[in-house]
């Protein structure tokens, strides 16, 4: 299989996930590796199996990322290595490696690379200097453009770095300011297929919103209510155009996707993966659309 990425709503056909250790779950300051709250091993474990028998019935290859500890690993790679999609951006031509803002998490992008080089996957790393970029950060508006939010986690040099390599391809890279109360950017827009997009309007500044209607991109606004805020209901996985998988318990927001003419699949709990502090699209990484 030849694993390529160049937009957000092509049919998918193969990922990479993570599961957890048991240990996530032994600490008491939950805080200090990110978590919003405490996670129960035992539930993730059954919101994962979930998630993954989704995607085999949907006959999309699940792979996994080997938990093994690499010798020079920080051993807190553990506690959010389960959120893949920060660790890479997927392209035509291979992986851009993320370079993590946080400490924490610095480690877990060794564990992403040795996934990718064993599906022999090209691996392609930002220069090494202060440039941070986390893959969650960068959205394909189509086959020839990505969008970038620059902010606290994905800085100006990263953005650069990841643009340097985006250009050998010949694919445009735009800048954006990363959204206000939202880890990425993935968090507050997601693209649904070449011209739908669903966008928390009240989080995102006005040249977003502005670069989606010169793109003749039409705009779902989604609501700041606790679904979005507490249950992650924007942290969906789309698997075709106007398609998705998305969280469970999420009645309001999922009215609002039907009622624009997206078609839940299946809708999963993924409760421990919102205390970890992200949610299904958060876990996992995207290989191959085809």
């Amino acid at each position: 299989m030849k694993y390529y990425v160049n937009s957000e709503y092509r049919p998918l056909k193969s990922v990479l996930l993570c599961v957890p250790c048991r240990e996530i779950e032994d600490i008491d300051e939950y805080e200090s590796v990110l978590y919003s709250r405490r996670i129960n091993y035992d539930i993730l474990k059954e919101e994962f199996d979930s998630l993954v028998k989704v995607y085999k019935k949907l006959k999309i290859k699940v792979n996994f990322i080997n938990t093994q500890r690499i010798a020079s690993a920080d051993p807190r790679y553990k506690f959010n290595l389960m959120f893949v999609r920060d660790l890479f951006l997927m392209t035509t031509r291979g992986a851009i490696l993320s370079r993590m803002f946080s400490e924490v998490r610095r480690d877990e992008v060794k564990y992403a690379q040795r996934a990718l080089k064993n599906k022999k996957i090209s691996v392609i790393e930002l220069n090494q200097g202060p440039a941070t970029f986390e893959g969650a950060d960068a959205l394909w508006v189509n086959k020839g453009l990505v969008l970038v939010g620059v902010g606290r986690r994905t800085n100006l040099k990263g953005f650069l770095g990841v643009k340097e390599k985006l250009d050998r391809q010949g694919v445009q890279c735009v800048r954006v300011s990363a959204p206000k109360n939202a880890l990425h950017l993935l968090g507050a827009l997601q693209f649904v297929d070449l011209h739908l997009a669903l966008v928390r309007v009240e989080l995102v500044n006005t040249k977003i919103i502005n670069f989606l209607k010169k793109n003749s991109i039409k705009i779902v606004p989604i609501p700041e209510n606790e679904e979005v805020k507490q249950k992650h209901a924007m942290n969906f996985v789309t698997v075709s155009p106007k398609r998705i998988i998305m969280s469970s318990d999420c009645p309001q927001t999922k009215k609002i996707y039907e009622k624009s003419g997206i078609k839940i699949i299946a809708e999963i709990q993924a409760t421990q993966l919102n205390n970890g502090g992200g949610g299904i699209a958060c876990a996992t990484g995207i290989l191959y659309r085809g």
